[in-house]
């Protein structure tokens, strides 16, 4: 009896240590099995985002083709097909940059926003007006603060002297033809700055010490860089753009006797321009913006 109860015993013991070897080995097999089960499956993950991250590439690119693309065909709808329609530098010529101008402007006098000067001269007549206007009623550049008045006339200066028509019709412009008018810009800049190469402009364009003046108002008075925080971001950047070249060419022409301190600007420009998407000349203008940093002894 107590053998039979012995070996009761015995098998009892022995069950319970297999019952528990399989059950660590079960548990052992189960964790392997959970940690190759998570490693395929952060395998497959990293799989699945990369193929994501590919596809949202080639979606960017193939937006990219499309923005190019209907940027192109609306250029070519203006200026005719051409595969260059403005060339940095001193690469185009006087008759070419004269034919974009002349082009541009009948285009305008065909749209809406022009139909109060269709009748008065047209996008001729207008540029004319608002150059008049700009020569003879310049802003301050200094003193803005000295008293409330003075701050927001300078803040005003636009609707009290352009008047509310003239700027409806340029708001609406800059509205209307905002796809493009990074190359329209660079088209009126590289004509109005043309000089001795292009003597008979078709229009008039304010003279080098009125562009200074209003370089010198949008990039360094509370009024001027109030009212382009107040536009749109890729205007904001081009107009203060512009204004960097308008104030390192007063500089040459030692016309800059509000003594702007040009260097602060560029770098600020030179950033925007880095963080501006969508802009068709950003490795110009970052060239351009490089050159004058080393002319200006910001960079070695």
């Amino acid at each position: 009896m107590n053998r039979i109860i012995k070996v009761l015993v015995v098998v009892l013991i022995v069950a319970m240590v297999v019952f528990m070897g399989f059950t660590q080995i079960r548990k052992w097999h189960q964790n392997t099995l959970d940690q190759a089960i998570n490693n395929e499956k952060a395998i497959c993950e990293k799989e699945i985002q990369a193929l994501k991250d590919e596809l949202t590439a080639i979606q960017n690119e193939v937006a990219k083709l499309k923005d190019t693309e209907e940027y192109e065909q609306r250029l070519s709808e203006i200026f005719g097909e051409k595969s260059d329609y403005y060339a940095f530098g001193n690469d185009i010529s006087c008759n070419d940059l004269s034919l974009q101008v002349r082009t541009f402007l009948n285009y305008m006098d065909r749209q809406d926003y022009m139909a109060s000067y269709k009748q008065r001269g047209g996008s001729q007549r207008l540029i004319r007006d608002v150059t008049r206007v700009l020569e003879t009623s310049p802003p301050m550049l200094s003193g803005e603060l000295e008293d409330l008045v003075r701050l927001i006339q300078n803040v005003t200066h636009f609707y009290r002297f352009l008047g509310k028509e003239r700027l409806t019709i340029l708001k609406d412009l800059l509205k209307t033809e905002s796809d493009i008018i990074e190359t329209v810009m660079a088209i009126f800049y590289g004509y109005m700055t043309s000089g001795d190469r292009c003597p008979d402009k078709l229009i008039q364009f304010p003279s080098e010490d009125t562009r200074y003046r209003y370089a010198a108002y949008f990039l360094n008075t509370l009024a001027g860089r109030s009212y382009l925080l107040r536009r749109d971001s890729k205007i904001r950047v081009l107009v203060s753009y512009y204004a960097v070249l308008t104030i390192d060419s007063a500089n040459d022409a030692m016309l800059n006797f509000q003594g702007t301190d040009i260097r602060p600007f560029i770098d600020y420009s030179f950033y925007e321009i880095a963080s501006q998407k969508g802009l068709k000349y950003r490795g110009q203008y970052l060239e351009k913006l490089t050159e004058l940093r080393k002319k200006y002894a910001l960079e070695s």
